[in-house]
């Protein structure tokens, strides 16, 4: 199974599955959430088109959101 390894404003850098993160496609502004494994925080984090890409490609749940 493939790993992240993402930022959480608290603990820092976190390693996460795929399972862990959700991924919300939108035609302006992307972006991904997880709860951090650390402190449990609800974090949500911007995601470019490469993030896209890679979250993507690694099996990450997404969403299509047309506005």
């Amino acid at each position: 199974m493939a790993t992240f390894t993402a930022r959480c404003p608290d603990c820092g850098l976190v390693e996460l599955t795929a399972d862990q993160l959700r991924l919300v496609v939108l035609p302006s502004k992307s972006f991904y959430t997880f709860s951090c494994p650390a402190c449990d925080e609800s974090v949500r984090r911007p995601a470019g088109e490469k993030i896209v890409e890679l979250l993507s490609g690694g099996g990450v749940s997404s969403m299509q959101v047309a506005r």
